[in-house]
Parts: C-alpha cells; structure tokens; sequence
C-alpha cells in the first residue's frame, strides 16, 4: 500500500519552528511559530488546488531591537494532478503517493544561486524545508515540524 506524502485534508493542521536569518549589510533574525492550516480545496482542469493558510508567530530583531509579529498571515498555493496524484510546491514535482516512506527533495545551489530543500514522511507531511539564497543579500529561512493535528 503506498504512503501518502503529504497528507492535505482540510482543517489538517501543521505546527513548525521558524528561523529566519538575512543579513544586507544588517543582520537580522526571526525565530518563533509558523503554523500551516488546509483550509480549501477546489477543483479545476483535472487539478486539485489546495489553500495553506500559513500563520507567523515570532520576534523579529536587527540593529539592536526586537518587534513581535503576531498572526502574520500568508498563503500557499499547493497543485494535485487528480489523474496521477503529482504534488507541486515550492517548484517541486513529486508523487503524493508512493511505495517510500520518505523523500528529500533537493534544488543544489551555487555561489550566486539559491538552494532549497524539502524533506516529507509519510502520513505526516512535511517534516522540514530550508532555504538558502546567497550573496549579495544571504537569507537562510528553515521550518522543522514539531507537531501536527490531522482530522479524523
């Protein structure tokens, strides 16, 4: 039996710790709570389209200060092929259903290139993602899984 990947009911609800270093000149830091929440699904052209709601609970420092940024909210778009179960997000393609229990994803980098990695398990989702994008403005942003809540 194959293992989904990435398991999108809705009100399936996802908790990370965030991380997020920039540095242009200044350096600065975010570190707290994104939580992940299916809130639709819709259909069209033999897609299913799935809507993330993502919601940033953090403090924000650089230069000496600190901000606290409380339910900072944004979406994610996530793509099913309803006829072969293909999953695209963040630019990655993959089968939503497969005979492994996980997967990495990797875009290699180079100097002045980002690189990205996605890793999932199976019935859990996504368990971590990291971003690096060098040079002239380096950001490294990372999400870890600490827990999930998935409906019935």
């Amino acid at each position: 039996m194959p293992y989904d990947l990435f398991p999108l009911e809705v009100g399936n609800e996802f908790y990370y710790s965030y991380y997020k270093y920039r540095f242009s000149g200044i350096s600065s830091y975010t570190t707290g709570t994104e939580t992940w929440k299916v809130i639709s699904v819709s259909e069209a052209d033999g897609s299913l389209k799935y809507k993330i709601e993502r919601n940033l609970n953090a403090l924000f420092k650089y230069a000496g200060h600190t901000d606290t940024i409380t339910d900072s909210k944004s979406y994610l778009e996530v793509i099913e092929d309803k006829s072969s179960s293909v999953i695209s997000v963040f630019g990655f393609s993959f089968n939503r259903y497969q005979d492994v229990a996980e997967i990495e994803l990797k875009e290699e980098g180079y100097t002045s290139m980002p690189s990205l990695t996605c890793s999932f398990k199976a019935d859990i989702g996504m368990m971590s993602y990291s971003y690096y994008h060098p040079p002239n403005q380096i950001v490294n942003e990372t999400l870890t899984l600490d827990s999930l809540s998935l409906v019935p």
